[in-house]
This record gives structure tokens, C-alpha cells and sequence, in this order.
């Protein structure tokens, strides 16, 4: 039952059918402000239009489509205030119950303070998990139909009533960084990630509604090559499995099948955390912005503002809505009005007076020192270093001294006399020596040449992600500033937040420009 949040969205026009979901765009809006630094945690319950999102200080839940007690228009003004539901933290993970564990749904929370279940009436009970300090360290949680999965700190747990758990049989017993529920070949499955190593085991049916066979080690392609996967979901649409590993995705589209790995297209800088269905299109959550994509293999681009640019930890929806757990609040994101209508003629007042995307390219590199004509320079350089000689320059002194005497005798008048003559040489020659010496091997190939190459990828490397970082920031500005100039009334608070948020864009492209951009930009209009 999703009709609480059909009617909630189509109300507002942010709904459309599954069959045009991926073609509209997605429009996003704050459900929920932020406490502390930012959500940690979301957990979405399509059949009651609820929410729960955790951060550092507890977990509070809400629900969309409930327009009591509303104070504003929008997405957040409608939908119900959420409330605090625990008020110790950090909160690492949520989950609701499936209906077919308890008809009334509650809330799992994986946190500080191990695993808690909270009641529709906001009782907290703690659930033990596993014997030990180790086990109540809770991280990471799945659901379905029949089955709770918990990935602490001492090894993945299984429960059929939400209430007793079981580890793992023939699996390791050290932290799971990602856990799993969902159908395999011959029924329910969990897969869990010890260390970059991953498990799965079949859920036979037992007495205590199930019971975990043996695990068995699963080879994935990218297992073993650096940190192991964050995320894991089985069973999506297209897809048997998806291991989601910080840079890569693991996918496989049959069960039994062979891999393939997609490289989505990441923010510079970003590393993967969470993907989800939505929508009719794939989400990836990321520490520098949320991205959507068609299909899996992409191409992968940021969703719209202001989801686009906020981290986001987690990622959740359905075929009406798509929720994200960021650092600046929970955004809810769905159709737009033109998206339900497009005959619709919408007006997007474009920014007058900003300079050209390419200026601002080209001062960038400027002031940064990556314009390609420096390494073109290095290139020319070595490319003619064969004609110039290796240039030696010595010198040379020799000193010579000398000293001598002569004794005689002489007989004069009777008398003897000796006679003593004494003599000193010295000289000094200087030599002064020019060597130039030709390396003609070098005017073909230049062994500098493969040091040039290296430093010409990494430079372009650079220039790449620095480039990337200043098209997303000065396309948000021209989103920020034509919705600012669509306004009719300046002095409204959401105009505020346009002019802020402009400004805050600007001062970002110039850390990038040395201050070119506000020198060169338009201001916005009064």
C-alpha cells in the first residue's frame, strides 16, 4: 500500500507513472533539517509513507503524506514533523521490520548502543545479537520478507522473528563491512563482507522459521584488491547482485553468472557508498554528492540540486520517490510539475553578464599551472634535447719553483776566499679546458621521454578533476541564480538562501580562479 504517498506527491506534483520515471527529471527538496554533523542513517517504509534517519546524536522517524501540523508549503512544510525516537548516538544503520516478522513494523537500530528495536509507541528494547563486546557493535542491517540480518563487529547474524539471532555458519569471525538479504536460487540467501572477503549461505526453513546452512566463499573480481564492498544488494531489478566497492561496481546478472565490473564516472575525490533502486533509475550514494544513471552501467551524472553536492550516506525509495540521507538533511526527491505535464511550457531565466564556462576553464589552469602548453613545452623540450651537447668546463693549474746554489773558491793576494752564488725560479701555467659532447641516440628517443609521459597522465589527471569540480560548481550557480532571478519577491527567506547559495558557488570557483570569477561575474540583481 503506497497510496498515503501517491496521493502525498501527486498532491504537490512531484509524482509520475513507473512507466515515464525514467525519462523526467527529479526534483529534490529538505524533508528533514540536519542535526549534528550530518545523517548517518535512513531507513524508508514505503507501505506507511515513513521515514527514520540516524545521525550522531540518535534517531528520530517521520512520514510523508500526513499534512497535519503543517507551517509551510513544500515537501517539508507538508509532511509530518519527525520525531525523536532515540537521543544517543551515533546511529549506524535502520531498518523497519517487515510486516510478515511484526504487523506493526518497528524501527531496528544499529548503533552505540548495539542493536535496539523501537516500538510505534517509542519503547526501546535491546536485542542481543551475539555473545560478547564485540557482537553488540552493530553496523550495518537488512530486511525481508521472513528475516533480519546484522553485521557487527564480530561476524554477520541471522534472525527469522526479528528477536533471536544465529551467526553465520563456516564464516569468519571478524567485522562485516556489508550484509544482504534477498532470493537466490533455491530460496533466501544472506551475503556478507568479512574484510573484503565475501560469504553467502542459503536460509533453509527450520523450526525457528529458518535456519543459516554452511557459507561458502564467493570470488568477485575486485574481492582482495584494496578495501572490500560497502554496499551489497541482491535481487534489484536487471540484476542478480551488486557489490558496491569504493571506485567500482561488482555485477552480476545471472545467479550463478559471471561478473562484470562498472567503473561509474565519481566526483574527484569520491568514493561510493550505498545504491538503491528508485524511481525507475539507480542512485549511488557518494561522500561528494549523490549520482543517478539509467542503467548500471551508466553514464552516471549528479542528481539535481541540492542532492547533486551534498554528501550522502544513504539512499532509499520506491517507484514514487527516492530519499537521501546527506549532510545538509533528508531531501526527498520526485517528479516536478513539468514533468506530469509537458505541454507545460516552464520559463528558466538564464543568468546574464557571468563569463563563458571556457574562461573560466582557461583561468583556472592559469592560475593553477595545469594549461596544456607547459607540457608542451616539456615535450618540445626533450624532443630537441638531442641536438644540444652535454657542456664540461675544467681548469687547470701546474706551479713549478726551483732554488740552487753554487759554492767555490777563490786564491787573491795571498788570501782564500769562498764564494757561495744562490738562485730561485718559479712559474705558473694555467690550462683551461671546453668540452661539448653529443648523445645522437637522444634525437630519436630521449630516455626523459617516459619521465615526461608519467608526469603528462598525472597532470592530466589533475586538470581532469579540476575541471570537473568547476563545471559542477558553476552550473549550481547558474541553477542557484536563475531560480533567484524567477522569483518575484527578493525578500522571502528562500530568496536568501538563492543569494547565499550563489555566493557561497562563487567564492568556490575562485579558490579555483585566484579570485577571477567575482572579478569577471555579474552580482545578482537587487
Amino acid at each position: 500500500m503506497i497510496a498515503p504517498l501517491a496521493a502525498f506527491l501527486l498532491a504537490l506534483g512531484l509524482a509520475a507513472s513507473p512507466a515515464a520515471a525514467a525519462d523526467a527529471a527529479v526534483a529534490f527538496e529538505r524533508l528533514a533539517a540536519v542535526r549534528g554533523e550530518g545523517l548517518t542513517a535512513l531507513a524508508f517504509d514505503p507501505e506507511g509513507g515513513r521515514y527514520a534517519i540516524g545521525d550522531a546524536s540518535g534517531a528520530e522517524t517521520g512520514a510523508i503524506g500526513d499534512a497535519s501540523g503543517a507551517e509551510t508549503g513544500g515537501i517539508g512544510g507538508a509532511a509530518r514533523a519527525p520525531r525523536r525516537e532515540l537521543r544517543s548516538g551515533p546511529v549506524r544503520d535502520l531498518a523497519f521490520l517487515p510486516a510478515s516478522l511484526d504487523r506493526e513494523r518497528p524501527l531496528l537500530v544499529a548503533g552505540e548502543r548495539g542493536l535496539l528495536r523501537v516500538g510505534p509507541d517509542g519503547r526501546i528494547e535491546a536485542l542481543a545479537v551475539g555473545a560478547g563486546e564485540l557482537a553488540r557493535q552493530a553496523t550495518r542491517l537488512a530486511v525481508a520478507s521472513g528475516a533480519v540480518a546484522v553485521a557487527t563487529a564480530a561476524g554477520a547474524f541471522v534472525s527469522g522473528d526479528g528477536r533471536s539471532f544465529q551467526r553465520l555458519a563456516g564464516a569468519p569471525a571478524g567485522a562485516v563491512e556489508a550484509v544482504a538479504l534477498g532470493a537466490g536460487p533455491e530460496g533466501l540467501e544472506c551475503w556478507a563482507s568479512y574484510g573484503g572477503r565475501v560469504f553467502r549461505a542459503a536460509l533453509e526453513p527450520g523450526a525457528a522459521g529458518f535456519a543459516a546452512g554452511p557459507s561458502e566463499r564467493v570470488a568477485i573480481p575486485l574481492a582482495g584488491a584494496g578495501a572490500g564492498p560497502s554496499d551489497l544488494l541482491l535481487g534489484p531489478p536487471g540484476a542478480a547482485v551488486v557489490a558496491v566497492y569504493p571506485h567500482a561496481l561488482a555485477v552480476r546478472r545471472e545467479a550463478g553468472g559471471p561478473w562484470r565490473v562498472e567503473r561509474p564516472q565519481l566526483p574527484p575525490g569520491a568514493q561510493a557508498l550505498r545504491l538503491a533502486f528508485a524511481l525507475g533509475r539507480w542512485w549511488l550514494a557518494t561522500d561528494r554528492g549523490l549520482l543517478e544513471a539509467e542503467a548500471l552501467e551508466g553514464p552516471w551524472r549528479r542528481a539535481a540540486p541540492p542532492a547533486g553536492g551534498a554528501a550522502t550516506r544513504a539512499v532509499a525509495g520506491d517507484a514514487l520517490a527516492v530519499l537521501a540521507a546527506t549532510d545538509r538533511g533528508l531531501l526527498l526527491g520526485g517528479r516536478p510539475p513539468a514533468a506530469a505535464d509537458p505541454g507545460r511550457a516552464v520559463r528558466t531565466p538564464e543568468p546574464s553578464g557571468d563569463p563563458e564556462i571556457g574562461r573560466v576553464h582557461r583561468a583556472a589552469l592559469g592560475y593553477l599551472g595545469l594549461d596544456p602548453s607547459r607540457m608542451a613545452g616539456l615535450r618540445r623540450g626533450v624532443d630537441h634535447r638531442g641536438w644540444l651537447p652535454v657542456v664540461s668546463f675544467g681548469v687547470g693549474m701546474d706551479r713549478d719553483e726551483s732554488r740552487g746554489t753554487d759554492f767555490d773558491e777563490t786564491f787573491t793576494s795571498g788570501a782564500t776566499r769562498s764564494l757561495v752564488d744562490r738562485d730561485r725560479g718559479r712559474s705558473a701555467q694555467l690550462d683551461l679546458v671546453l668540452d661539448l659532447s653529443w648523445d645522437l641516440g637522444g634525437l630519436r628517443f630521449h630516455p626523459d621521454a617516459i619521465d615526461v609521459s608519467r608526469e603528462e597522465r598525472a597532470v592530466i589527471e589533475l586538470r581532469d578533476d579540476v575541471l570537473d569540480e568547476i563545471t559542477h560548481l558553476y552550473f549550481e550557480r547558474r541553477r542557484a541564480v536563475a531560480e533567484f532571478a524567477a522569483l518575484g519577491d527578493r525578500g522571502t527567506p528562500e530568496a536568501v538562501r538563492l543569494r547565499l547559495r550563489a555566493a557561497e558557488l562563487a567564492a568556490g570557483i575562485d579558490a579555483w580562479t585566484g579570485g577571477w570569477f567575482s572579478r569577471n561575474a555579474a552580482p545578482l540583481p537587487p
